[in-house]
């Protein structure tokens, strides 16, 4: 998932020389613990310590910050305590870049304010036009921070002087990008408000993919093989969350077409096989669902995991039994097969997320012969 942004390197660069956190290699060892596709720039962006003529530290944040992702190709850093936050927010690359945000490919991750006490930051490095301003939201879904213009900035605080509020809170709701993320918005006379009756005809159905990490390190990818998809990526999303994921898709499309969930990596809290159950009941029958078994490496350590894993995979499949319209991929098995392309038993690597994109397309393509589609 990386973007072309030399330039914006290169201002970066310069514009960090000054303040960027750079120390000198202790021996060629150190090579292993080091990064080499991340430059000055970017490595600052992370919160983690460039090493001069390697790369950036993979577990060595700046002074001040402390490690908030270990995750191999998805480290991470943050400022800790009240007002600190990681330096980075699991928005897609699509949405990254509308918001005028930096986007960093190598550890697929959208660079953010840490420090939530400055809540406007003009020439933040965290903006792909250094002459922006950084206004800080609650990085929230449909509230996500982001890079305001010379000029636009200019009309915000104009619009927030007569109003009397603050620059975010006359922002918030302008901001187009972020409405369309809001379930159930629209822009309205350039404001974000709740919309009044039914999607447009033209918004309605689609195919609607939701899933966790797994398939997030590879949303790039997705989207450049499959633009009609309308993808709902996130690290960490549990099993459980997925009643939420379909009410904000029927907020603005509807009820979907044809359903993908990739869930079931992550342990679900209070959520049970007939809240499942229930949950699917919520899509009609004649609607085609494609389920990917979740898998996980067991690695010694995290054998709770791995049973939780097992035990989704164990209800989809059960459900998969009874339920018409429906398909099983059966990713633990091609996964154990190519552990290699695994980062960590669990993720593809970053050489290997396209790979893993041609696997999801080649288990949907499945699906619809086997229904018949």
């Amino acid at each position: 998932m990386l973007a072309l942004r030399s330039v914006v390197a290169l201002l970066l660069v310069v514009g960090l020389a000054a303040v960027l956190p750079v120390v000198l290699p202790s021996n060629a060892s150190a090579s292993s613990a080091v990064d080499r596709r991340l430059n000055a720039s970017d490595c600052a962006l992370t919160g983690r310590v460039f090493v001069q003529g390697q790369g950036c530290a993979r577990h060595r944040c700046v002074s001040g910050a402390r490690m908030y992702k270990e995750g191999r190709d998805a480290e991470l850093c943050e400022r800790p305590g009240r007002g600190g936050a990681a330096y980075g927010q699991p928005i897609n690359s699509r949405r990254c870049t509308a918001l005028g945000r930096v986007w960093i490919g190598e550890i697929n991750i959208c660079a953010s304010n840490p420090d939530r006490f400055r809540q406007v930051v003009p020439h933040a490095p965290q903006c792909l036009n250094r002459s922006a301003t950084y206004v800080n939201h609650t990085e929230e879904e449909g509230h996500y921070d982001e890079c305001i213009s010379p000029r636009r900035i200019k009309k915000l605080q104009k619009l927030a002087k007569r109003h009397n509020v603050s620059l975010s809170k006359a922002a918030v709701d302008r901001n187009r990008f972020n409405c369309s993320y809001r379930a159930g918005w629209v822009m309205q006379g350039g404001v974000c408000v709740i919309r009044q009756g039914p999607p447009r005809p033209q918004d309605l159905g689609g195919t609607f993919m939701t899933g966790d990490s797994v398939s997030w390190r590879a949303d790039d990818e997705l989207h450049a093989r499959h633009k009609g998809w309308i993808l709902d990526l996130r690290p960490g999303r549990r099993l459980d969350e997925l009643p939420g994921r379909l009410d904000w898709f029927r907020a603005n499309h509807g009820d979907p077409d044809q359903v993908i969930i990739e869930l079931g990596t992550n342990r679900s809290r209070g959520y049970f096989e007939h809240d499942f159950r229930t949950t699917i009941a919520t899509i009609p029958d004649g609607t085609p669902i494609l389920f990917f078994l979740p898998f996980r490496k067991f690695t010694g350590d995290n054998g709770p995991q791995v049973a939780a894993t097992k035990k989704y995979a164990g209800w989809i499949k059960r459900l998969a039994a009874d339920r018409p319209q429906t398909c099983v991929a059966d990713w633990p098995s091609y996964a154990k097969k190519h552990l290699s392309n695994l980062v960590d038993g669990e993720h593809p690597d970053s050489r290997h997320e396209d790979w893993y994109a041609r696997y999801a397309l080649r288990a949907w393509s499945n699906c619809e012969r086997q229904l018949g589609l």
